[in-house]
């Protein structure tokens, strides 16, 4: 009975003891190996108890912080990335369906004649320079000159008579009153040199309907030399000359805003200027009356005779000869632009 009381007495001791020892030993077994689990035991009960570097490490709190504004931060990023892509999706591919639609709607709801005639208009434009003002041909001239390969002949004639008309020729000579102040005749004798022959008739002739002589020797008409190709022809001294680009396209420019220009472009396939221009402008036949010869060289006129195409007789090169009217309805230079066509001459 001693025995026993004697050990309960000891036993609060011995705890006491082993509890002041534990963190000593924990400390000492964190530095020179694995971490043991403490266990204190009192009264037959098993106290687990937390090792001590543990009890003291700090919170990382600054990495959870960055962690989480790099999560926010990535998913707003996703967020814009994904709204651009599907208001692309929606609104710029519709956007492009909506503008094709109404294209095709006009092209289904357009006549083949007006088809014909739009195709024509754009063919000339491809045998022109680029970046030259010829790219502005009146759309009634090529207009008529393709429906006529198209359609039946009786119908056109009459259009382009509608859309365009001669100049003003109060002596009836064949030459429009300016055509006869640009030559110096006059606007009321039809033959003002008296040599029994039209003012008119003279011109396109290459003769001098002021004076004697060839036309040459009138002094309101000069001779212009193309050396790069070896071509010459005459025009109106008071209009204007000008090179667009280079020597293969020229403008000779009235004081109305009409013009008449020269292209030259090379023959690449060596066809023949039949078979070039029934290519280019799209044609089956050739009217005969519409072919014309100089003194070396072959030529064909649209119906309208406003474009003309020569070939030199080495098939090298074709040069396009355009009378413009700039805007204009009435042809004042019809005269001289025949001149000058029979005037160009190949060196």
């Amino acid at each position: 009975m001693f025995e026993f009381f004697k050990k309960k007495t000891e036993q609060p001791g011995v705890v006491n003891k082993k509890a002041a020892a534990a963190p000593a030993t924990s400390s000492l077994q964190g530095k020179q190996g694995p971490v043991a689990e403490e266990t204190v035991k009192a009264d037959n009960i098993a106290i687990h108890v937390m090792p001590g570097r543990f009890r003291n490490q700090p919170v990382k709190q600054n990495s959870a912080k960055t962690m989480g504004l790099a999560i926010i931060i990535g998913g707003a990023v996703f967020l814009i990335v994904a709204s651009g892509a599907l208001y692309y999706f929606l609104f710029k591919r519709s956007n492009v369906v909506i503008t094709e639609e109404p294209s095709l709607i006009v092209q289904s709801q357009t006549s083949q004649t007006e088809a014909e005639t739009s195709q024509a208009v754009l063919t000339p434009d491809n045998l022109v320079a680029t970046g030259t003002e010829m790219m502005i041909l009146p759309t009634e001239e090529e207009a008529a000159a393709t429906t006529i390969a198209t359609s039946s002949p009786e119908v056109v004639p009459a259009e382009v008579g509608l859309s365009l008309s001669i100049g003003t020729d109060d002596d009836n000579d064949g030459l429009t009153n300016i055509e006869e102040i640009l030559l110096g005749t006059s606007t009321s004798t039809p033959d003002t040199d008296g040599d029994g022959y039209l003012d008119g008739s003279e011109l396109v002739n290459l003769y001098n309907p002021a004076g004697e002589g060839k036309l040459t020797a009138n002094s309101n008409i000069s001779l212009y030399e193309n050396k790069t190709f070896a071509y010459d022809l005459l025009y109106p001294s008071t209009w204007q000359t000008s090179i667009n680009g280079g020597d293969d396209s020229l403008m000779f420019k009235t004081g109305d805003n009409q013009f008449v220009q020269v292209i030259v472009q090379p023959n690449v396939n060596k066809q023949t200027l039949d078979e070039w221009y029934m290519e280019q402008l799209g044609v089956l036949t050739i009217n005969e009356a519409d072919k014309i010869n100089g003194s070396n060289w072959q030529g064909i006129k649209n119906p309208d005779g406003l474009n003309i195409y020569l070939m030199d007789k080495k098939q090298n090169y074709i040069f396009s000869l355009t009378y413009n009217l700039g805007g204009a309805n009435v042809l004042e230079y019809m005269n001289i632009f025949q001149m000058m066509v029979k005037s160009f001459t190949l060196k």
